[in-house]
């Protein structure tokens, strides 16, 4: 029983980057601004919390630093996709690769280390040994579930990524639904630098968490409830695989590959299959007629 209670949250644990972060891939996409960055956003997110906890000897504080620079790094990326109308997945692409220069470059100027940071003993409090803030998650989604679909804001953000000439013949304002959209991805990108591993930056830690949280976005089917499912889904194959590896008969590698591939295997079978918002990644130019 006690390692039945262990593996529930363990993998509630695990799975929380993950779904945080696909999360803000469906307040994004549900606006019509592709969201390929979230890679980009949790490296620096998770940078910055450990930073910034440091710093300040408060977790929470730090916490709330990482909230302002994914809504900065969120912000980077609205600007290039709604204002200058830039490809979103070049835009993406491009913060990605930002993203990994700039908190490498933060951590020689400020821990004199390029690839690691110090050693944070400012946490959130836990529970069995796990971060209490992973239990979080349930309450954010539903919140975030409340929002899209039982809400004024919700349903124009709707509706700006499904059809934004008719929301703009409406007066909403495409514009502003869109950049709320993304910045609510960056806040949410900061929730899940809460509960990656809030006690050291090291490079590369994120471990394309932000590509899988794209898949259980998909496999959510743009849906709040179904994309933290789908990323429960990854996270317990991924705790799976740390709890029983080496008890498995076979070479370790293939068991640490086992979630990337259950990504890999699970769009695979959703392309042609599962159709985002209809004006997801167009970029909307405003009528002189409307």
């Amino acid at each position: 029983m006690d390692d039945f209670l262990f593996f529930l949250l363990k993998g509630l644990e695990i799975s929380a980057p993950i779904a945080f972060a696909a999360l803000g891939g469906v307040f994004s996409e549900r606006s019509g601004v592709v969201n390929i960055a979230l890679e980009g956003f949790m490296i620096v997110t998770a940078f910055v919390i450990v930073w910034f906890s440091i710093a300040f000897q408060s977790i929470w504080i730090g916490l709330f630093f990482a909230i302002i620079a994914g809504m900065l790094m969120a912000l980077i990326h609205g600007i290039a996709s709604i204002r200058f109308k830039v490809d979103q997945i070049v835009s993406g692409v491009a913060i990605n690769i930002f993203a990994f220069g700039l908190a490498r470059f933060l951590s020689q100027n400020v821990f004199n280390q390029e690839t690691q940071s110090e050693m944070n003993p400012y946490l959130f409090p836990t529970i069995f040994g796990i971060n209490s803030f992973a239990l979080m998650l349930i309450p954010i989604t539903a919140i975030a579930w409340f929002i899209l679909y039982k809400t004024v804001y919700g349903l124009r953000l709707r509706s700006v990524g499904e059809n934004p000439e008719a929301a703009d013949t409406l007066g909403i304002n495409v514009y502003f639904m869109r950049y709320s959209g993304v910045l609510i991805s960056g806040v949410m990108c900061g929730l899940a630098a809460a509960t990656l591993y809030p006690s050291q930056w090291v490079s590369g830690m994120t471990a394309n968490r932000g590509f899988i949280a794209l898949a259980a976005m998909i496999f959510g089917r743009w849906h709040p409830v179904g994309a933290v499912l789908a990323a429960l889904l990854f996270g317990y194959s991924d705790t799976f695989r740390i709890m029983f590896e080496a008890k498995v008969p076979i070479p370790s590698q293939f068991i640490q590959m086992f979630p990337y591939i259950l990504a890999v295997v699970v769009i695979s079978g959703l392309v042609g299959k599962a159709k985002g918002p209809a004006a997801d990644g167009i970029p909307y130019e405003k009528s002189s007629d409307i």
